[in-house]
Formats: C-alpha cells, sequence, structure tokens
C-alpha cells in the first residue's frame, strides 16, 4: 500500500444526496474514488470539468441528458452512463421526471480497459443493462454502511467495487450474445444501412437512432463499425457532420452559427472547438484559408 494514499475519507449525507468518497487504495492498476446515491431535483445539473476518473452511473428511476463532446442523449430508468475523463461532459435531470441514480468512480491502470469490456467504448457512454439494477444499488449501499475508517473497509470496498464492475461485463455480455443470436443478415450489410441511415440523418440522428433503424443493439453495432469502417459510428457521425460544415463553409457564405446549426450542434462553440480539434484550424480560418488558395489560383490563371 502506498503511505501517500493513506490521507483517510470523507464521508457526506445530504439531502436527497449520500456520498462517500477517499484517497485509499491497494493497487494502481484499479481503485475506489467515490460512490454514492442521489434523488436528484428537477433540471439538477452537473458539468464534469476537470473530473478524474469514470464515473459509471446505473439510473434507478426517472430520466435525463448526458451531453459528450456536444452529442446530447437522453438516458432513462434501467440505464447505465458513464463519464471519462477527458471528454467534455455534462448531465441533467428531466425537469418533470428527474433521475436517481447510484454510482461508482474508480481508476488506475487498467481502468479504461474494463470499462471497454463492458462496452463503453470509444464513442459510447449510455448502455441498457441486462442485469437487475437493484443489484448495482445494494453494492454502492454496502459501501456507505460502511462509514468507520478500519484496516478492512479498503479491501471490501475494492472487493464491492470489482463487483459492481463485474455486473457491468455481465451486463455488456449478455446484450451482446442476444445481439448476435438474432441477427440475420451479412454484417457488411448491417453496417452499410448504418452509413446510409447517418449520412441521410447526421444532423439529428444519434446512434442508438441508427442501431433501433437497422434493428440491432447499439454495442453490436459499435463492434461491427469499428472492425468494418475502422472507427465507431460516433466518429463516423462526426465525420459527416463536419464534412459538410466544409462544404458549406466553402460554397456559402453563411455565418458560422448557422452552420453549427445545420450540422446539429446547437452550440457553436462546442461546433468551433471540434472543427480545430479535427482540421486544426478553427472554421473561420478554415473559410479564409480556401477563400484565399482559390483567389491565388484565380490570379495565376
Amino acid at each position: 500500500m502506498n503511505d501517500k494514499n493513506l490521507m483517510g475519507e470523507m464521508y457526506q449525507v445530504k439531502h436527497r444526496y449520500r456520498a462517500i468518497a477517499y484517497q485509499m487504495h491497494i493497487s494502481e492498476e484499479l481503485y475506489l474514488i467515490l460512490c454514492g446515491v442521489e434523488n436528484c431535483l428537477p433540471d439538477y445539473y452537473f458539468d464534469t470539468d476537470g473530473r478524474a476518473g469514470y464515473h459509471l452511473h446505473v439510473v434507478l428511476s426517472g430520466k435525463g441528458q448526458l451531453s459528450v463532446n456536444g452529442r446530447v442523449q437522453d438516458v432513462r430508468f434501467g440505464q447505465m452512463f458513464i463519464t471519462k475523463p477527458g471528454e467534455d461532459t455534462w448531465y441533467k435531470a428531466d425537469s418533470e421526471d428527474p433521475w436517481a441514480y447510484c454510482w461508482m468512480a474508480f481508476d488506475g491502470t487498467q481502468a479504461k480497459r474494463i470499462v471497454e469490456k463492458a462496452g463503453f467504448f470509444d464513442g459510447v457512454n449510455v448502455q441498457d443493462s441486462r442485469i437487475e439494477i437493484q443489484s448495482f444499488y445494494t453494492l454502492v449501499l454496502k459501501i456507505l454502511d460502511q462509514a468507520a475508517l478500519t484496516p478492512s473497509t479498503i479491501y471490501s470496498r475494492t472487493a464491492y467495487l470489482l463487483e459492481f464492475l463485474s455486473l457491468a461485463i455481465d451486463s455488456y455480455t449478455l446484450s451482446d450474445e442476444q445481439a448476435r443470436t438474432a441477427h440475420e443478415y451479412p454484417t457488411d450489410t448491417y453496417v452499410e444501412y448504418a452509413k446510409s441511415f447517418i449520412g441521410a440523418n447526421f444532423a439529428t440522428a444519434k446512434i442508438s437512432d441508427v442501431a433501433r433503424y437497422i434493428g440491432i443493439h447499439r454495442s453490436y453495432l459499435t463492434n461491427l463499425f469499428k472492425a468494418k469502417v475502422g472507427v465507431s459510428p460516433q466518429e463516423y457521425l462526426m465525420q459527416c457532420k463536419l464534412n459538410r460544415a466544409c462544404k458549406l463553409l466553402v460554397e456559402t457564405g453563411n455565418p458560422i452559427g448557422e452552420i453549427s446549426r445545420e450540422v446539429g450542434y446547437d452550440n457553436p462553440l462546442t461546433f468551433s472547438k471540434t472543427f480545430k480539434i479535427y482540421y486544426g484550424v478553427s472554421p473561420k480560418e478554415y473559410r479564409k484559408r480556401h477563400k484565399e488558395s482559390l483567389e491565388e489560383n484565380t490570379t495565376t490563371e
């Protein structure tokens, strides 16, 4: 055990909220950061900017929204959602039927590999749970009921974290196996249908819409897409949005905000940030450079 991690813990009990956080762990490979339960108020909003680790939530009731890098998804009772380090993420409870959820937050050298085993690949942040959600909730409560700092609690809490993640992996395995047994068409057919649907609906489509349209589970679609196309469906969707944006920047004089909305980004700042990450320049600079290049070619001719 590393002495620098023996710094104690913090236990909180608040109205509608109960959580425990601590800085003790027995392995650098995987360790618990935080776990808790929250019955959210209507429109409760949380921005994860700067938050460390992977936070896996299980929705116990109600619904809300999750935004990851500008992509907003509806999340409801019986689903799991995860926030990952390095992603621009926020989530918000519904105004009329606000969600309640339990969660465990964790990190370590093996954390990314483990979340991928649970089906949360790059571009995948939401999954249906094929495991009874009470099982997740029970494990969180067991940790919350261990408020005392004793030599044994660090081991028992690590065990509960492993069991929590094992349930998530089991859920994904079950859903993937069920999806595979139900497929009647060649994998290439599903991929081509998905590409066609995304190409026609990139401004409004969500990956869950694509999977529903072609009749397969979202996680199975992700696996197929990455194997056949080389990128996730989410990455392909973003490429379609940005390709269209490039065309509009070059061929029209429409304002950046208008182009942003046309390709499916409600927030122009998110659009500009994503565009610059992908192309290395802002939309404004991209348009300027293309115009200068066109004028230079015209003058040369």
